[in-house]
């Protein structure tokens, strides 16, 4: 069941990345406006990420799983019919918070279902139905879009409805839940206050000017905040976050890994997508072909990532993941305008194979670590710190772009075709895409400094307690 809210999370992702310049221009708005359909979805997500975690620890998984299945399905129905940009952002708000549900409770039901010796094998299971999604779903996204783009929209709705019945009847809770902790409101307020004032301060900042006093004023606000929020979870009974879990080594460097490897990876799909739409002019269904390459890499290598560390541990299998990562996008950080297709899927291949070998045997070290009671705030911190990633790896990549190309020449792009723009034109905005990876190749280093120094987990013995060879 989990994997099935997964499924319908992660194909509404990537059909909706194929879909976007089509909507950029039926909803006659520019990409800062388009852009911002997948921020803010990925923004509520990471900022509720905490909040539906520790609600599941205090209520259970099963009926915040199935109401975030309702929502998504509702807010789905009425992005299809959205009829400008600001409805569709403000409807993807609604999409976003039944999604906060499904994020921050699937991993949490596979982890409760599977015994610890046996959670990368889980995790690597969960990462190939999401990579299998993210193969299907461009060129699902790229048929329906040739029809009509709404469709990516409306085609989640008898998915979600037939998952939400299956889940309500056959789901069972893995623990009771008493119900009698309280939620912390007022750390929620500051959680949201200080998250928003510094991702504002990242992303926009860097159009308007880091030292501007604007910019000044936003990062003191969210410095307050931080800190407020910091001393507050450290004093209170019942923490919205329960600081104290960063103590244990693997859950804070499994943690960190995550969060720096979500920023490094967080906009390459959509920045060859850009490049496929754009300089190269193929339509939404083809562009979505050529990106499949990644994907194909996280489906080989996720189940193999997860197989690998249930023998072996998890250390040198996610520090493995992220380097072949690293040499990924590096490659992709030297492409040229005119790069043959097949040396860009290889890199692609590489840096999706990469990925699939971290990210499995990662998420089930963090959520071994921790005690059965916190494993609800343990996956909301998991879902918070890399949706985090993606937001920060997303407001960031834009203004990168947008400093090498003037907007409106890289709108004409996908108005006249990006092979009859000037010669100029093609390699500026490559440069541009290739710089962002670049930024990302170097923020993947510390990721796997921080993957290696995170200490040995003890799955062997976890095995012997259970009577297994």
């Amino acid at each position: 069941m989990a994997s099935l809210g997964t499924l319908v999370g992660v194909l509404n992702s990537s059909t909706l990345i194929i879909a976007l310049p089509t909507i950029m221009v039926g909803l006659d708005t520019n990409l800062i406006g388009v852009m911002w359909v997948l921020i803010a979805y990925t923004l509520i997500i990471t900022i509720l990420a905490p909040a539906c975690g520790r609600l599941a620890d205090i209520h259970g998984r099963k009926k915040l799983y199935v109401f975030g299945l309702v929502a998504f399905t509702i807010g789905s129905l009425l992005c299809g019919f959205a009829a400008n940009i600001t409805q569709l952002i403000g409807f993807r708000i609604l999409q976003a918070v039944g999604g906060a549900f499904l994020v921050a409770n699937g991993n949490l039901l596979v982890v409760d279902a599977f015994p610890r010796y046996e959670l990368g094998k889980a995790m690597g299971v969960l990462s190939m139905i999401a990579a299998a999604a993210f193969v299907v779903g461009p060129i699902l996204g790229g048929f329906l879009t040739m029809i009509d783009w709404r469709l990516n929209f409306f085609f989640n709705v008898p998915i979600g409805l037939v998952v939400a019945y299956v889940a309500h009847t056959r789901l069972r809770e893995a623990t009771e839940f008493s119900g009698k902790e309280s939620f912390d409101v007022p750390g929620m307020l500051l959680f949201t206050v200080a998250f928003v004032t510094l991702t504002v301060y990242l992303s926009v900042g860097l159009i308007f000017g880091l030292l501007s006093v604007p910019m000044l004023a936003t990062l003191a606000v969210g410095i307050i905040s931080l800190v407020a929020f910091i001393r507050r979870e450290l004093t209170i009974q019942d923490p919205l976050i329960d600081l104290s879990l960063f103590g244990i080594r693997i859950f804070a460097y499994g943690q960190a890994s995550a969060f720096l490897n979500s920023i490094a990876r967080g906009a390459v799909m959509i920045l060859m997508i850009l490049f496929f739409q754009g300089l190269r002019g193929y339509d939404p269904l083809m562009a979505s072909i050529l990106i499949t390459p990644m994907a194909i890499g996280l489906i080989i290598s996720g189940p193999l990532g997860g197989n690998l560390s249930d023998k072996y541990g998890s250390r040198s299998i996610s520090t493995g993941g992220l380097v072949l990562s690293l040499v990924g996008l590096v490659g992709l950080s030297m492409m040229q305008y005119d790069t043959p297709y097949w040396v860009l899927a290889v890199w692609m291949f590489v840096n999706g194979f990469g990925s699939g070998l971290f990210q499995p045997p990662n998420t089930s070290a963090i959520m071994a670590a921790v005690p059965l009671e916190r494993r609800g705030v343990a996956s909301s911190m998991r879902a918070f710190l890399s949706n985090a990633g993606m937001v920060i790896s997303m407001t960031i990549a834009l203004p990168l772009l947008l400093n090498t190309i003037p907007l409106d020449l890289m709108m004409n792009m996908f108005v006249v075709g990006g092979m009859n723009m000037p010669m100029d034109t093609q390699i500026t905005f490559t440069s541009g895409i290739a710089f962002v990876f670049f930024i990302s190749s170097v923020l993947t280093v510390p990721a796997i400094i921080v993957s290696a120094m995170r200490g040995s987990d003890d799955v062997g013995r976890s095995r012997e307690q259970a009577g297994i060879n």
